[in-house]
């Protein structure tokens, strides 16, 4: 159970990254004299926070070094996908509560949990097609250097997250050697 609720979550967190891309990745704010610009806390800042909405698909973004040709091919890229994502974002919401429904009822029917639980990961399917498919198609624009630089930057951070999981290991551990409390 709580492998499904780990990869809702990150397939609810990666879709809502990339469903603000249209919007962040043209998020160059009017600057002054109602000129496009860059200035502080401009660019590529979005519902995903600093880095930009790809988040897991496309760590950095913002350090990549995007051309302004680069951003608007990518705005392109999301408008054009905005359907499927809105469309995948609908049929998410429903297959939750069907097996958060399902999970909770007050009569354990193992059957409609499976079921529920079989349409959630269909859904989820579909997320992780449109996700990569979105991915595969910005990968192309970027330029070798930039596609190296996101290399990098996805393996630090997966070293980060490794580095977090060992820490909350070791918090863990310790207190489980702590005396209870009385």
């Amino acid at each position: 159970m709580t492998t499904t609720w780990k990869t809702v979550a990150g397939v609810v967190a990666g879709l809502a990254l990339v469903v603000g891309a249209t919007s962040a990745l043209g998020a160059r704010e009017q600057g002054p004299g109602g000129q496009r610009g860059r200035g502080p806390g401009m660019g590529m800042r979005g519902p995903g926070g600093p880095g930009g909405p790809m988040g897991p698909m496309l760590p950095g973004l913002r350090q990549l070094g995007l051309t302004d040709a680069q951003r608007d091919q990518i705005k392109t890229l999301m408008d054009a996908h905005k359907g499927e994502f809105e469309a995948h974002a609908q049929a998410l919401g429903p297959a939750r509560k069907g097996l958060d429904d399902a999970v909770t009822a007050e009569a354990f029917d193992e059957a409609t949990v499976r079921q529920r639980a079989a349409d959630l990961a269909a859904v989820e399917a579909e997320g992780a097609v449109l996700r990569a498919r979105i991915h595969s198609e910005v990968w192309a624009l970027l330029t070798p250097e930039q596609q190296q630089k996101a290399r990098d930057l996805k393996a630090q951070a997966g070293q980060r997250r490794g580095e977090m999981r060992k820490r909350m290991q070791q918090r863990r551990d310790q207190r489980g050697q702590r005396p209870p409390r009385g």
